[in-house]
């Protein structure tokens, strides 16, 4: 195995720039090729990507790019199964962006044909693992410091911006709603560190404070989601696209022994001005810039897990668990009800 890795990326939009751009800086990676559907998308990138890189218009060309070894999947939510399967069947390594998808026969049949080829690395993107407080966390949780984990409560708050709201009143058209978008990350976490319990029914009620536009689309600006195991456990989670103050997230653990609270303090830095209004504290604009180290821990790790054939930190049936319980809580949010889960532990339609 070459001591570099050879990657494309697919998608150049919000998020993808950035994990491109992540790939150049990454000292075992090499940028070799982009897509993206949009001329306009594709200037842009032209212009921070170095001139080494390809760009293409066309996603089979860098998915079937003789000299590429892994694809960075980073589309619409809505085309990330569809690509997902073109890479593994191409005999390419994947990194997809979560959720795999927001329909579970599709993200079901990128789960199986991954596990079909062992031979491939394939992982999705759930960055918050990559965090050095959410893994503390958990190897503490792991080692008993808080006995028997039994209610987890997860809040990410995005801060409101007129421009992100006009993309998202479209964006959840085909990609699924808050919940399932933004809530798939602390789903994953409450399957994390509450132990991969199965679910026994969720709730869940959402609200347009500020993009009302969102109703259309039956999706909302702020959402609760409830979640109860069947050992009877609990989870909670709280979403929302118009925090005044900046972007956070916290995440609150409880077991038998003690708890453990994640970003209660949710700042950019340890930087507090105490001047005549009192003590002022300055936030993160942005889940990426709360989250740079990790994405590009992420991308290491990834990476190392090729080259050095290491397992990956996170599964494919991982993501597909997390999406389970975040389509159940869409489909108590937009029919009213309670949503119970089967013995596969999928959703069962109210």
């Amino acid at each position: 195995m070459p001591q570099q890795l050879n990657f494309g990326v697919l998608g150049l939009g919000r998020m993808g720039i950035r994990h491109a751009l992540n790939v150049v800086k990454e000292p075992r990676a090499n940028l070799l090729a982009v897509a993206a559907r949009s001329k306009g998308t594709l200037d842009s990138a032209r212009e921070v990507l170095p001139a080494s890189v390809e760009f293409h218009n066309n996603e089979d060309e860098v998915i079937n790019h003789p000299e590429i070894q892994a694809i960075l999947v980073s589309t619409d939510t809505s085309q990330h199964a569809r690509l997902s399967l073109k890479v593994i069947e191409a005999g390419k390594h994947l990194l997809v962006e979560k959720p795999i998808s927001v329909d579970l026969e599709d993200s079901k049949s990128v789960v199986d044909a991954a596990n079909k080829h062992k031979e491939l690395k394939v992982m999705v993107a759930f960055v918050r693992r990559f965090d050095e407080s959410y893994r503390e966390a958990y190897n503490r949780i792991k080692d008993g410091e808080l006995g028997d984990v039994y209610y987890v409560h997860g809040a990410t708050n995005d801060m409101y911006d007129p421009e992100a709201a006009k993309f998202f009143k479209e964006f959840s058209k085909a990609n699924g709603s808050i919940l399932v978008d933004c809530g798939v990350h602390d789903a994953d976490l409450i399957r994390w560190y509450i132990g991969n319990e199965k679910v026994k029914k969720v709730t869940a009620t959402g609200y347009n404070a500020l993009i009302h536009d969102l109703a259309e689309s039956q999706d909302a600006d702020n959402a609760v989601g409830n979640i109860q195991f069947e050992s009877g456990k609990m989870a909670t989670l709280y979403l929302s696209r118009t925090a005044r103050h900046g972007h956070s997230c916290s995440l609150n653990i409880i077991g038998g022994e003690g708890s453990f609270v994640i970003n209660s303090d949710d700042a950019q830095n340890r930087l507090r001005l105490f001047n005549q209004t009192g003590l002022n504290v300055k936030s993160h604009k942005t889940y990426y810039d709360r989250f740079k180290e990790a994405f590009a821990n992420e991308l290491s790790e990834f990476t190392e897990a090729i080259l050095e054939n290491k397992e990956l930190p996170i599964t494919v049936d991982d993501a597909h668990e997390a999406a389970k319980m975040v389509v159940g809580l869409q489909m108590a949010f937009r029919s009213g009800k309670q949503v119970f889960f089967d013995d596969a532990g999928y959703p069962i339609k109210p």
